[in-house]
């Protein structure tokens, strides 16, 4: 108590909370009180270097085996969020880990994960790694055990940031995705709502595999970049994702000034360009019927903006890359199509996949039709 009623002088605008957290602490509510120390702990009067140390230190480790582990883990990597110094906060973070260790190792986990950023923070790329395929081995070991939410949320959350230092686009792509599954968005700030929408965005365009972004269009993190100076970002996704080619010149003319301050998309010009097309040929080939699978280059020429020398090279980038799958004919000049990569539809396109549905069960009971009344002719004629 007197450590609180030092911290208490020390940030007198906090003292309600405070006085909370001492009431708490005199009732033994360890649970009540374990939650009101993770939401003190977020206050930006707070961030201050040491100060969530020294809370940490002087009142919560006294304290610590009366606290659930997973929110003593949570509530040590908050304190390392402030520390700059990274030996000094990667020697706390470990030690933290070695407490909890003992009665959860789910907890111990999380801190090894934390610990894996701090060593990529002071430069140890490859320990960072190593630690982060430790704890990717323990996850996928104990899948089966009801691994809690927070520690998939937390060991997907520091490979990402793993994976975008070392910009590896698209393992970074799925693996923040696999974080947003395992978060609750009510709970995270809108700027890190933001920060994870556009990062994941921008992996999206730059990923060499990606060729669909229904499931990131579908999240409702997306929103969150809506009627903000990154507004621009989702509708270039949305561009991309339909194969829009005109969309897309539509919005890097109005764009232009924000799409030319992103290093990444400027480096990687003509790779996007390519990729839209790819795009715009996927969801061409996508949306064919059945009856009409052999498609010309000329076809092909019309729907992806390119010129009729480059669509052979087209496909088969598309062929190579794995996203279609069929047969080119160079002589005829057409691509008989055998399979297209599966897609994650929007309404509008589900829509439109129930409408071709419902004319090939029309087609179907008409051919039924006429085969039952040829059959029925046939044998009266008998």
């Amino acid at each position: 108590m007197e450590y609180l009623e030092s911290l208490q002088l020390a940030f007198p605008d906090l003292a309600a909370d405070i006085n909370i957290i001492g009431e708490y602490f005199n009732q033994s509510l360890w649970h009540e009180l374990t939650l009101k120390l993770l939401e003190f702990v977020k206050l930006p009067q707070l961030q201050v270097e040491d100060t969530l140390f020294q809370l940490f230190e002087k009142f919560i480790n006294p304290i610590i085996k009366k606290l659930n582990a997973l929110s003593v883990a949570k509530l040590g990597i908050a304190c390392c969020k402030t520390q700059k110094d990274a030996a000094k906060a990667r020697e706390f973070i470990k030690s933290v880990g070695d407490t909890v260790k003992a009665s959860n190792e789910q907890a111990y986990i999380m801190c090894r994960a934390e610990d894996s950023i701090l060593a990529l923070k002071s430069g140890a790329t490859k320990e960072a790694h190593a630690i982060l395929l430790d704890c990717e081995e323990f996850v996928k070991k104990h899948e089966a055990e009801d691994i809690e939410p927070l520690v998939h949320a937390t060991y997907y959350t520091c490979y990402a940031t793993y994976l975008k230092a070392m910009k590896e686009y698209d393992d970074y792509y799925t693996t923040a995705l696999l974080t947003l599954v395992y978060s609750d968005l009510e709970k995270m700030a809108i700027d890190e709502q933001q920060s994870w929408a556009y990062d994941i965005s921008i992996a999206a365009l730059l990923g060499e595999k990606v060729y669909n972004f229904g499931e990131l269009l579908g999240n409702p993190v997306i929103k969150s970049l809506d009627n903000t100076s990154l507004q621009w970002v989702p509708e270039l996704l949305r561009a991309y994702n339909k194969g829009d080619l005109i969309q897309y010149e539509k919005i890097a003319q109005q764009y232009g000034a924000q799409m030319g301050k992103v290093p990444e998309l400027l480096e990687k010009a003509a790779f996007l360009k390519q990729k839209i097309q790819l795009m715009a040929l996927l969801n061409f080939l996508f949306n064919l019927t059945a009856s009409n699978t052999v498609v010309s280059f000329a076809d092909v020429a019309k729907h992806t903006h390119t010129d009729m020398g480059a669509v052979e090279y087209l496909l088969m980038k598309a062929l190579a890359l794995g996203v279609i799958k069929g047969i080119i004919d160079q002589v005829a000049q057409t691509i008989s199509v055998t399979w297209v990569q599966a897609r994650v539809l929007d309404r509008e396109e589900i829509k439109a996949l129930a409408a071709k549905v419902a004319a090939w069960s029309d087609t179907v009971r008409h051919t039924l039709d006429l085969v039952n009344a040829t059959s029925a002719e046939l044998a009266h004629h008998q």
